[in-house]
């Protein structure tokens, strides 16, 4: 069984991405997690995770930057991964999120080691590969990827397609940086 968890927190998409899901993944297990108070994707994730029962669980964010059917894209790799993580491909559109993803990238491999995109909102997991996580926030995906990868579990990035739409903000911005590094450093 597939289940899929989606952080909601005020998502204007949320009833869209829900009939596309039901649709396209008629057996699947799909968990909305609604945060109006604005706890955390990373809150609003492992509280899903507690009601999964499949053996594959998929991280999906509900903006719709992300179109619910790559979901098909990555679990193929399931067969001989136990991670498989999206990869924006930023080809067109806002030059300065094609800079800050450079970034972020080069950043999150220097500092943890992970030449993948954490910050895509998009991953399925084996359930097994899920390791306990402590942060609420947005830097809950760097987290759960570098102690999985302690851990010794494989990972691979997918190319899928994205309609970036939004500028990221800076609030969110300096927010991730600061749960990176006490990710790193006092974890």
């Amino acid at each position: 069984m597939l289940s899929i968890i989606i952080p909601n927190h005020n998502e204007p998409n949320i009833e869209k991405v829900t009939v596309i899901l039901r649709e396209s993944y008629p057996e699947a297990q799909i968990i909305i997690v609604d945060d109006p108070s604005g706890n955390g994707k990373g809150w609003a994730v492992r509280t899903g995770l507690g009601n999964t029962a499949g053996e594959s669980v998929v991280f999906l964010d509900a903006d719709m930057d992300i179109h619910p059917k790559m979901i098909k894209r990555l679990l193929p790799f399931l067969e001989d991964y136990d991670i498989v993580v999206g990869a924006k491909q930023i080809n067109k559109g806002l030059l300065q999120r094609k800079i800050l993803t450079f970034l972020s990238r080069l950043y999150i491999r220097v500092l943890f080691g992970l030449a993948i995109d954490t910050q895509t909102g998009i991953k399925v997991f084996r359930r097994k590969a899920i390791p306990d996580w402590k942060t609420d926030g947005y830097g809950f995906d760097i987290e759960v990827l570098y102690k999985a990868r302690k851990l010794g579990f494989s990972m691979i990035e997918v190319p899928i397609d994205a309609a970036i739409s939004k500028r990221m903000s800076w609030k969110s911005i300096l927010g991730t940086l600061k749960e990176s590094l006490r990710i790193r450093f006092l974890l």
